[in-house]
């Protein structure tokens, strides 16, 4: 049990400051009462945003690689000649926003848009070497940060995780 206490003395509050009919030294909570955060999924959720953050997605984001970067690049991969629209839809952002994720990924020499032999109206997306090279990493680093949840999760408890969270999407 933890004995540090808070002051509340006259020294360090004004009156103004303090609650009415509040001791003037209480001891900090050893636990913290969550109340409905405890079964808020987005909390949750987030949180493990967060610790998966902390284990090294940053690095990509240091790079300047967002997650929509990152998705696009893996989609264009996986795809190759894939729309703007499909980027959008399959990644669950606006196409205004993918406008500009192509056009930075485009800029940096890592896709380029090239039109459809069969609708002229229509560019396909595809890795340059440059970009296939830099999505191996960049996947590399992700692999790495999320490895912890091996350690938390068997295989099939992961794979349940991940098909519950895919039904929220």
């Amino acid at each position: 049990m933890s004995t540090e206490t808070f002051s509340t003395s006259k020294s360090s509050l004004q009156p103004a400051d303090r609650a009415p009919g509040v001791r003037q030294d209480r001891p900090a909570p050893t636990v913290v009462d969550m109340g409905i955060l405890s079964r808020s999924l987005a909390f949750h959720v987030r949180k493990a945003q967060l610790a998966l953050q902390r284990r090294g997605l940053r690095s990509m984001s240091a790079s300047g690689v967002g997650p929509a970067e990152f998705g696009t690049l893996v989609l264009c991969e996986q795809n190759p000649g894939l729309a703007q629209f499909q980027i959008a839809a399959a990644l669950d952002i606006d196409k205004a926003s993918v406008v500009a994720v192509v056009d930075r990924l485009e800029e940096l020499g890592w896709v380029v848009r090239r039109r459809s032999s069969q609708d002229r109206r229509r560019y396909g997306l595809f890795l340059t070497p440059s970009g296939a090279q830099q999505t191996q990493l960049l996947r590399q680093q992700a692999e790495q940060a999320e490895s912890f949840a091996l350690e938390l999760f068997s295989g099939a408890e992961l794979q349940q995780l991940l098909t519950l969270l895919g039904r929220l999407a």
